[in-house]
């Protein structure tokens, strides 16, 4: 189903209706949840009231900020974040659940969404292929369309990555956060459980949702400008 067919579906007139495309873990047992604005066919993060990320054991656990999830979200009071994320930041102070799509649906509102070409992803605005720097007058969230025979995953520094190359062979190393992976409980658990789903889908078209981090200083490094590092958000697979 279409993301107009959705928009058909759930609009309602009086509420912000988002599909969920992505939770990734954060720290302090925290999910970030962004999701594709059935109006717009913009990307999303809402945030709660206080611009905080959502907690995972109430928000996912009990049924809400759940991929494929259609939300309806009454706002809040806004407050900008800084850029590049106040591109999607919005705060919400009511969340209700209207329905889901199917693995189908999902998978085409995904793919008319995003797009083939890496460069485009974040508005031409990463630098070395891994960042971008604070306050980027850029988007932090999109979808990069690819082959799934075309993505390694492996473990690097105990981190669980993915990494392919563009239409100039150069290579990509993208840390994963998604929420569905990271659950496995260790790394080599993820790795293996995210290859196995990428091999599921052959040499399908699948669509990698990739975000950015906030603006990190780098630590001993004393970033300046600070960075905020690209990351893998989710993957949307063929149904």
């Amino acid at each position: 189903m279409s993301l107009k067919a959705l928009r058909e579906q759930f609009a309602d007139g009086q509420s912000r209706q988002i599909l969920v495309t992505e939770t990734t873990r954060m720290s302090g047992d925290l999910v970030c949840v962004a999701g594709l604005d059935l109006d717009s066919g913009q990307m999303v993060r809402p945030l709660q009231g206080n611009g905080s990320n959502w907690e995972e054991g109430k928000w996912v656990d009990e049924g809400y900020m759940v991929v494929g999830n259609v939300l309806s979200l009454s706002l809040a009071e806004q407050v900008t974040s800084a850029f590049p994320h106040a591109s999607e930041d919005f705060r919400v102070k009511a969340v209700g659940i209207k329905g889901k799509a199917n693995g189908s649906e999902l998978y085409t509102a995904c793919a008319e969404t995003s797009t083939r070409d890496i460069d485009s992803v974040f508005d031409g605005c990463l630098i070395d292929r891994k960042y971008t720097e604070a306050n980027s007058r850029c988007r932090s969230l999109h979808g990069l369309e690819i082959s799934a025979a075309k993505i390694d995953v492996s473990v690097f520094y105990d981190k669980i990555q993915v990494s392919f190359r563009d239409r100039w062979r150069n290579w990509y190393n993208v840390p994963v956060t998604e929420l569905l992976t990271k659950k496995t409980g260790d790394p080599e658990a993820g790795c293996k459980a995210l290859s196995e789903r990428l091999e599921s889908a052959g040499r399908s078209i699948v669509v990698l949702r990739l975000g950015l981090a906030r603006a990190w200083d780098g630590g001993s490094q004393h970033f300046n400008p600070k960075r905020c590092y690209m990351q893998l958000n989710g993957v949307i697979i063929p149904a």
